[in-house]
């Protein structure tokens, strides 16, 4: 009963919670005035503001203009030319990363006239990223905002041609306008990265989080621009979707945390038994019988940026899930 409640049903269409996306967008930031928010932050992220602000001429001039307005510019001239982007969003645990990063999920999709959506554009890592994608259609991943939510070092000795071709992906997914957000609590994550957000409280106030916007593309130093202030999604979902958005979000999110405590976070070791799986009901390679042939026709049909030693696994686990074992 209890979970019926958290999942209640959606009475609107499609079309009508777009449109009140939008329109709570707007009439939220018509009437904002930062003058009257309260942003939390801890005691220590407090005095490294401070230490920013009495130190860093550029930090200090760029703390006091507000960029919001452009920074909204950027995203919906970006929508009319159908041209992606890539965030890179860093602060603190609870520090809003997720709720900023939902909130221009929702607005930049509904200008495209879709939704976002946990599932499945809530991601864990950039392997979660890019299985999603490659379980979609062109349709269904075009104009699209993917949010890749804790972003953690996972390559290990010998991955680097996975890390290289992690990074070309960025071209590849041009051509279907496919936009990233990657959040990271210590650092701008996304080589990537068009623009960096830095995250610096919470309003709970007025249901905002503010960020400091960076230019990462003049050079290798991070160039401040202003501050940006953004709604939560509550504010601009209607409520029973914001509910569903949010349950189903917590959900994942609890998914993570048990991973995580029974050490089960090893994303590239997932990726090897996913990919394992793909090839059981492959009926080319079942016609195979000999074992440098099956291993010929993994090496082609995964690509040059696995190892020898990484297809030989794939080709084991192949044998085990063929046996009804689950590993």
């Amino acid at each position: 009963m209890e979970e019926q409640l958290q999942q209640p049903q959606i009475l609107q269409s499609k079309e009508q919670i777009i449109q009140e996306i939008k329109d709570n967008f707007n009439k939220f930031m018509k009437n904002f005035d930062s003058s009257e928010a309260d942003y939390q932050l801890d005691e220590l992220q407090n005095r490294m503001l401070e230490f920013y602000l009495a130190n860093d001429r550029k930090f200090r001039r760029s703390f006091h203009i507000d960029f919001t307005e452009s920074f909204i510019i950027y995203l919906k001239d970006k929508v009319r030319l159908k041209e992606p982007i890539h965030l890179s969003l860093m602060g603190v645990v609870r520090s809003g990363k997720s709720s900023l990063a939902s909130t221009i999920g929702f607005l930049m999709m509904a200008m495209y006239g879709k939704l976002f959506s946990v599932e499945p554009f809530v991601t864990g890592n950039n392997i979660e990223f890019l299985e999603n994608i490659n379980g979609m259609s062109d349709e269904e991943a075009r104009d699209t905002i993917f949010q890749i939510d804790e972003e953690k070092s996972y390559f290990g000795l010998g991955s680097n041609a996975k890390k290289m071709k992690l990074l070309d992906v960025q071209n590849i997914i041009a051509k279907n306008n496919i936009s990233t957000m990657s959040l990271c609590p210590t650092k701008f994550s996304n080589e990537s990265a068009n623009y960096g957000i830095r995250l610096f409280g919470r309003s709970f106030s007025t249901k905002t989080v503010r960020g400091m916007l960076y230019n990462l593309t003049e050079s290798k130093m991070s160039l401040p621009l202003g501050m940006i202030y953004f709604p939560i999604p509550s504010v601009i979902l209607p409520e029973e979707s914001f509910k569903k958005f949010d349950f189903e979000y917590q959900k994942k999110k609890d998914t993570w945390i048990q991973k995580e405590r029974r050490g089960e976070t090893d994303v590239m070791g997932e990726l090897k038994r996913n990919t394992a799986k793909r090839f059981i009901n492959d009926e080319q390679f079942l016609k195979l019988k000999k074992k440098d042939e099956k291993i010929v026709y993994l090496t082609l049909k995964m690509g040059a940026e696995w190892t020898r030693g990484e297809i030989l696994e794939i080709y084991n686990l192949v044998k085990i899930y063929s046996q009804g074992i689950n590993v």
